[in-house]
């Protein structure tokens, strides 16, 4: 190069000794290309591409081709050259940067392919991101310091998974909303962005960062015009973005370039594939550790049920699983296990049942405004055998969830069992009851006693509830034995037997004072009035008979119970607990004989309808009559028409029916109807 040079510097008519001298890479170092005089080296400065200064008696010309190439041409003296010739040389000397560039570029990319084989070589997630920054920062060798961000989707916050450079445990605590600052603003476009001028009024969407994370980010570069340049690069995974990659400028003399977004768009296509690849992986080693511990769970809780170990192992055992305390409520029988917990407090079986039923499927329900009381409702089906409650404030790790969602299945199944064993116990009680009821021998009957856990008090008296509206055979086997374990809470002492058949309980009660009877009789009334209410599921009917003092008794007041259970005229009324002693002469008319009532009716009033051929008016007439005590002068008043217009109606009834009020059984059978007429 140097006599092509010496020749052209001759034409331009420069003979003065001269040299030329090359700074290139990053720490912009001078040596001399060509120096034949031996001359000092010269200093390189910051300026315009063609810049000429006079330094100490010598004539410096630099050539700026890019940040990291620059030819200076040192002339002894003082040297004009005019526009044309400058120009000129800095076309002559472009051949060298060309060469450079070629070389350099070269350079870089096989940095960037030894950079994408080390990236893609781990399977593991939060070593590609790391790898990630590390060999970014060697691909773009002006990048001070980089971290990688992504967006957790479950809170909406881009927080940093990875830093290089700087201080993680300080950017670790940031977090960017979609849009905020560089990086959110490159998760949001989806765009690269690249700031040679961070004072720029341009970027000034991109500067807008929340205090809070100038604050945790340090005073360092807790603003962006702190920065001198910053790229923020996308990295898509299969046409979505997966993380954007922040490289900044700090302390370097060059600026990052047009040819570092160029350089990244090569490295970053291949870093795609590798976050791919390791998510998948990741995704794949999740699943499958799911599954191993999964499988363990399962196994471990098999073997306690097929053991038959109990519920109460069974939950010790969740509990370890889980890492905090559980206990269960079975709200079937109204129990907790183990025996020694508690319900929560200021909850009962009952609120604990209407809150799981009020949030339908839901897997978990948080009890508490707190949050630290948290149910997880067992089912059979639709029916809600119990619940496990936690009263820990720790959220359940995942093994945990695990645990609860295989132990769930089998504490259902274990409660299925339970539920099958108490029917069947129900069963054999009931068996036992029909064979007290027909015992005529002393010595059978004390044996059916015993074995009944009946006990010889001053009287007893049979309670018979029935539930209606449930057409689930399960469900309606639930709430049976949900009204007994209520009755057996809080009647207990009165109770001397007690068990479910089909849709009803029945109950022995046992006093040793008359004054006793009422209270059961209030429990049971106020029983079948909460069942009323609109959000029931069911209804609840109920009769009681009558107080006997004899073991020998209990058959006649079972079917007083029955009969007032049963009786069409009473059993509906007011929604209240039927006593035997109160319904009266409608004992005689009990469900069986609904049919002989109804038609005894029609022939008494249908043909007092058609003979006034109005709107009841002989009807009307003749239950005031018999509702007045057969008062004529009360039963005109009530009826507000004149005594002799009463007398006329009454004719007019004899005369319909061919019946006389005057003869006694004509009028009996005439005061039946309307007392009949008025209880349906």
């Amino acid at each position: 190069m140097s006599l092509p040079i010496e020749t052209f510097l001759e034409r331009i008519g420069i003979t003065s000794p001269y040299s030329i001298w090359i700074a290139k890479g990053e720490l912009q170092q001078v040596y001399a290309l060509i120096n034949p005089n031996g001359m000092n080296p010269p200093k390189t400065m910051q300026g315009k591409p063609i810049e000429v200064i006079q330094d100490e008696g010598r004539s410096v010309v630099q050539f700026t081709y890019s940040q990291d190439y620059r030819v200076i041409l040192l002339i002894d003296g003082v040297v004009d050259f005019d526009e044309i010739e400058l120009e000129m040389l800095f076309d002559f000397l472009h051949k060298g940067y060309s060469e450079y560039s070629d070389e350099t570029g070269r350079a870089k990319l096989a940095r960037i392919v030894d950079s994408i084989r080390y990236t893609t070589a781990s399977l593991d997630l939060e070593d590609v991101f790391s790898n990630i920054l590390t060999h970014t920062l060697d691909v773009i060798t002006n990048a001070d310091y980089g971290t990688l961000w992504l967006l957790d989707e479950t809170r909406g916050k881009i927080i940093c998974k990875a830093s290089e450079g700087y201080r993680f445990e300080e950017i670790q605590q940031m977090e960017f909303d979609l849009g905020e600052g560089p990086v959110g603003y490159a998760f949001e476009v989806g765009n690269p962005v690249l700031i040679t001028d961070p004072r720029g009024l341009e970027y000034e969407k991109v500067k807008r960062i929340s205090l809070e994370n100038r604050r945790r980010w340090g005073r360092r570069v807790e603003d962006i015009t702190n920065i001198r340049s910053v790229i923020t690069y996308p990295i898509g995974v299969d046409g979505r973005i997966e993380c954007v990659m922040y490289l900044g400028q700090i302390n370097s003399e060059q600026l990052l370039t047009e040819r570092d977004l160029w350089l990244l768009q090569i490295f970053t296509t291949q870093v795609g594939i590798a976050i791919r690849n390791a998510k998948q992986f990741a995704n794949i080693r999740e699943l499958n550790e799911k599954l191993v511990q999964r499988d363990a769970i399962h196994a471990t809780l098999t073997e306690l049920s097929v053991r038959n170990m109990g519920t109460e192992k069974m939950i010790d055992e969740l509990s370890k699983m889980a890492g905090q305390p559980l206990v269960f409520a079975d709200l079937l029988i109204n129990e907790m296990i183990p025996t020694s917990a508690n319900l929560p407090l200021g909850v009962s079986f009952k609120e604990l049942l209407a809150k799981i039923k009020l949030e339908g499927i839901a897997k978990t329900i948080i009890l508490s405004t707190s949050g630290d009381i948290v149910l997880y409702p067992i089912r059979s089906g639709s029916v809600v055998l119990g619940c496990l409650i936690s009263t820990s404030p720790q959220k359940l790790e995942r093994i945990g969830e695990l645990a609860i969602e295989q132990g769930s299945v089998l504490l259902a199944l274990e409660r299925v069992q339970k539920q099958n064993v108490l029917a069947y116990y129900y069963k054999t009680q009931r068996e036992l009851f029909e064979e007290l009821l027909h015992a005529t021998n002393p010595d059978v009957l004390n044996k059916k006693m015993e074995e009944l856990g009946i006990r010889n008090m001053d009287g007893f008296s049979v309670a018979m509830l029935q539930v209606t509206g449930c057409s689930d055979p399960q469900e309606l086997e639930a709430h049976i034995f949900r009204l007994i374990a209520e009755l057996r809470s809080t009647a207990g002492g009165l109770i001397q037997t007690i068990f479910g058949w089909q849709n009803k309980v029945i109950l022995v009660v046992g006093v040793t004072a008359k004054s006793q009877l009422p209270l059961i009789e209030k429990k049971l009334g106020d029983m079948i009035f909460q069942r009323t209410k609109a959000d029931s599921d069911y209804v609840l009917h109920g009769g009681i008979g009558s107080l006997v003092h004899e073991v020998s008794q209990i058959e006649q007041s079972y079917r007083e119970a029955e009969i007032a259970l049963t009786n069409p005229l009473e059993g509906q009324r007011n929604h209240q607990l039927v006593r035997y002693i109160d319904i009266g002469i409608s004992r005689l008319f009990t469900s069986r004989n609904t049919e002989e009532v109804s038609k005894f009716l029609t022939d008494i009033f249908n043909p007092l309808r058609e003979a006034d051929r109005s709107d009841g008016t002989l009807e009307q007439t003749l239950l005031a009559y018999f509702a007045s005590n057969r008062s004529a002068g009360e039963a005109a008043n009530q009826l507000h028409i004149h005594i002799n217009t009463l007398y006329q109606r009454l004719k007019k009834i004899e005369e319909t029916l061919d019946l006389s009020l005057k003869n006694t059984d004509d009028a009996l059978q005439l005061q039946l109807a309307c007392y009949l007429r008025q209880r349906a």
